[in-house]
Order: structure tokens, then sequence, then C-alpha cells
């Protein structure tokens, strides 16, 4: 008797343990790990992955307002801005230092913090990816995995991985297109992402921290 109540008391100890992440939902963590790497996957160009191309072309984001915790109303804003074409276009730079790109990027946050469940947080992603300019959308994934309960266990690629031309200067840029062009292998040392003709650009490195600029924009 003692024995199955010792039993009883681990089962029960474990399951309170167990992450949340776990729990009640039928996309694992793998899987959600996985999806959240290819919706960040080379994000200057088109998915490239079925499941979520379908979704991309065939998810309205307004149809079920029901599916939002704030009843689609960052949704209707959202695709208000994108419909009367007030969005930054994709393929043009994104700063954050810009209040109206921020707010922009804020506003896919606001779709994706609050939906119901993982996919329609996925679909959403998907679809906005497609119609929205790469920089913002990256920033609002991020701080949406960062925030978000349905995001707890994922880890986020570095940024550099994921946007390497933010982190590299045009000297080395200019090195690997030679090397292309040419065909000709080559590894190219870069110290600084700025330039190392300018002597300010040595301590540039608390400025250039990555870890810590995530921490803070996100």
């Amino acid at each position: 008797m003692k024995l199955s109540l010792a039993v009883i008391c681990l089962i029960v100890a474990g399951a309170s343990a167990w992450p949340s992440f776990l729990s009640d939902d039928h996309n694992s963590l793998a899987e959600r790990q996985q999806t959240v790497n290819r919706l960040l996957y080379r994000s200057t160009e088109p998915l490239r992955f079925d499941e979520l191309k379908e979704a991309a072309a065939n998810f309205h984001p307004d149809a079920d307002k029901s599916i939002y915790k704030d009843g689609g109303a960052a949704v209707e804003r959202l695709l208000k801005e994108m419909n009367d074409h007030r969005l930054l276009e994709k393929h043009h730079w994104f700063s954050l230092f810009n209040p109206r790109q921020r707010e922009e990027a804020l506003m896919l946050f606001e779709v994706l913090i609050n939906c119901n469940d993982w996919d329609t947080a996925v679909n959403n992603a998907a679809y906005f990816r497609e119609h929205m300019n790469e920089g913002e959308f990256v920033y609002a994934i991020y701080a949406t995995v960062i925030h978000s309960k349905l995001g707890e266990g994922i880890v986020l690629p570095p940024l550099y991985e994921v946007t390497p031309h933010m982190f590299t200067n045009s000297e080395v840029i200019q090195k690997a297109y030679t090397a292309q062009m040419t065909q000709t292998p080559g590894k190219f040392k870069m110290e600084f992402t700025g330039s190392k003709k300018n002597p300010e650009q040595h301590v540039a490195y608390f400025g250039e921290d990555i870890g810590m600029n995530v921490h803070h924009v996100t």
C-alpha cells in the first residue's frame, strides 16, 4: 500500500514538473521548432516548404475572429494598413529606430501574440511572411517566440544566421563576390562590421554585441 502511494505521488510530481509546452497541444516541441526554423529560413525569399506555402495561399486571417484573444482587432488593423499599401515594401531596409517601421513590426507581433493556438499563429505567420517586409517579419517572429507561451522551449537561431547581411561589412561582401565570380574558394576574416580604416570601429564591440542587442530589441 505504501509502495503504491509512493508511486502515485511520483507520477503526480512528475506530471506537474513536465514542461507546459508539451502538455495539451498536438504539436510537439520538435515540430514547433522545425516550423519556426522554416519560417525564418531565407526570409528574403518566398517560402520553400509546402505546408507553409499552402497556409500562405489559402489562409484568410480575418475569416474567423474567434481564433483571436482580442476578437480580431489586431489583425483587422494590420490588414487595413496592408490593403491601403501603407506598410514598408519587401526588400527595403528595416530599422527599429524608424518609429513607423517599428510600429508596423509590432502590429504583426500583436496579431501573433493574440492567436489562441499554435496553428493559428503559424497560419498567420506564413500569410504575413509573404505580404510584409522581411525585416519586420523576422522581428515580429523573434518577439512573439520570446514573449508568447506558445513559444516556450523553442530555441531561436542567432540573428547573424537569419540575416547575415546585417553583420557583414562591404569589404567582406566584395571579397566573397569576387571569389564567387572567379570560382575561387576562400576564407575572409572580419573583425568588425565597420571598416578597419576607421579607428573608432576598434571599440565598436560594445555596440555590436549580438546577444545584448537581441535582448534589448525583443
